[in-house]
């Protein structure tokens, strides 16, 4: 990555295009004996036009309103692979971190077409009751959840909804008051005491624009009359909804709209805020806080730019990195998934034909800066509070892990190894028939679970594989998916490093 020097054309332009961000520290004045910050990346301009401070790359660093750069940090690994014999998918699909009023906790984790949870440092599957849904395994089924009246209520828009009580339990939410049977709806919330379900297929008829809910007070009282078709322009559709200011906002494809709730027999009235401008991933959509106690809603469109709506404007906060963006896979859009954790909005995206999202994007709300990141192949995200009350930021991928994202405790992403191939082998294990094992007698003392193993040159150089379990005897690792091409004892393999 390339720096320039500071100079003054930089400060108005960073006058002009951050102001909605806080003021970063020593950016105020010029610094006539400073160094100047880092800045965040610039892949719309080319050298020698781009701005001072700013990066054409940026690749697995943390920004800070310090203006100061350095390594991420790397990511460990919660409990152990949530992967088992029964299941034919194991992306993780959705992470929730659950509250019920009598205090219990639990983090939930959807796997193939299980919901599994934190049970004291162990993966254990959520209990069934009678009326238990048959979740659809897929890696594209990605959940999104609410808490409504001590349940955990939630939705992949493509079976029944689900919720999951304290016990912790699942059964399918009951919607059985409906003429029109309710099989699936896209997006979900909750807003002062109703349970809201948007975009549904209703008697096997698709709803796109529905906005339905429950009777007040209840998220299993239903009457056939409370819904609204909000708009009836072609294409358009229901994405999902966020609040802000206490605000309910329903954001489409191509429009956002307001809801209020006003009683009476209209219950709620609705008023288009913008037009031709919307969201096409439902788990791109974050609300953020930015300086001065304000509040916006991140995300991403159908054209793939990253927008920010604070109520009353639509900002475009990818523009200057809007080449990078273009480069995303098109047909994935819809499978984009975020989080926010209170300084930074993180995107995980599929780059150019990647079949999987396989980059993360970073955006530092408090300057307004962006940065990428690598080997961080995140399916689903989500905020968890830990027992000691941190919040941190988890991450599920497409091989049956959940990780733990951004321990300063940890320089490598799980541990660190590098080496050479001695040979390959197929055994079994726990989780898999005929998984491929390979083989270094003098491999680094380790814990390589979930880690990340690439080759790095030689035989399959460039394939990347996640680590299941290490071999008996510390003599190599068993991979939770066979490398492509076999590696041999020309395969030089680096396993948990963080290329910055």
């Amino acid at each position: 990555m390339t720096f320039r020097k500071p100079f003054l054309l930089f400060l108005s332009f960073f006058f002009i295009t951050t102001s909605i961000f806080a003021d970063p520290v020593g950016l105020l004045n010029y610094p006539n004996n400073q160094i100047m910050g880092f800045r965040g990346l610039d892949t719309t301009s080319s050298d020698p036009t781009i701005a001072d401070s700013r990066a054409s790359d940026l690749l697995n660093v943390k920004l800070s309103k310090g203006l100061d750069l350095k390594k991420r940090y790397g990511y460990s690994v919660i409990n152990d692979t949530l992967d088992d014999y029964d299941l034919s998918s194991p992306a993780i699909t959705g992470i929730f971190d659950t509250l019920f009023s009598d205090g219990t906790s639990h983090t939930i984790a959807f796997i193939g077409n299980k919901i599994k949870y934190d049970n004291s440092g162990t993966w254990t599957e959520v209990s069934t009751t009678y009326a238990s849904p048959t979740l659809t395994a897929g890696a594209n089924y990605h959940f999104q959840c609410i808490m409504a009246l001590d349940s955990a209520v939630c939705t992949n828009d493509q079976d029944v909804p689900v919720k999951v009580s304290s016990t912790p339990a699942k059964s399918a939410l009951d919607v059985s008051d409906l003429t029109d049977t309710l099989t699936k709806a896209r997006t979900l919330t909750w807003y002062r005491n109703y349970l809201i379900l948007g975009n549904t297929v209703e008697a096997s008829t698709e709803r796109p624009t529905r906005f339905r809910w429950s009777n007040v007070g209840t998220i299993e009282t239903w009457d056939d009359d409370d819904f609204v078709d909000i708009a009836t322009f072609a294409g358009d559709e229901i994405v999902g909804f966020f609040e802000l200011y206490g605000e309910l906002y329903i954001i489409l494809t191509k429009s956002i709209w307001k809801a209020s709730l006003v009683g009476g027999d209209d219950v709620f009235t609705f008023r288009k805020v913008v037009d031709g401008i919307g969201a096409i991933s439902t788990y791109s959509i974050k609300v953020v806080h930015l300086s001065e106690n304000r509040v916006a809603a991140i995300f991403l469109d159908e054209l793939k730019r990253v927008l920010m709506f604070d109520g009353t404007v639509v900002i475009d906060i990818g523009q200057i990195i809007q080449p990078t963006l273009d480069t995303m896979n098109e047909s994935r859009l819809s499978n984009f998934v975020s989080t926010f954790d209170g300084k930074s909005y993180y995107l995980s995206i599929s780059d150019s034909s990647a079949t999987t999202n396989d980059v993360l994007y970073e955006f530092q709300t408090e300057i307004g800066e962006w940065t990428t990141h690598s080997q961080i192949d995140a399916n689903a995200m989500a905020q968890v509070k830990e027992s000691d009350g941190s919040v941190k930021t988890y991450f599920g991928n497409n091989n049956g892990f959940v990780y733990w994202l951004n321990n300063p405790n940890n320089t490598n992403d799980v541990d660190g190894a590098t080496g050479i191939v001695d040979s390959v082998e197929t055994i079994n294990t726990t989780t898999e028939t005929g998984a491929q094992a390979i083989v270094d007698a003098t491999i680094a003392t380790g814990t390589y679970t979930g880690a990340l193993m690439r080759i790095t040159s030689g035989t399959a150089v460039g394939e990347e594989a996640i680590v299941l379990t290490n071999l008996d005897g510390n003599t190599g690792v068993v991979v939770s998916s066979a490398f492509s091409t076999t590696p041999d004892s020309t395969s030089v393999y680096s396993i948990g490093d963080i290329n910055a």
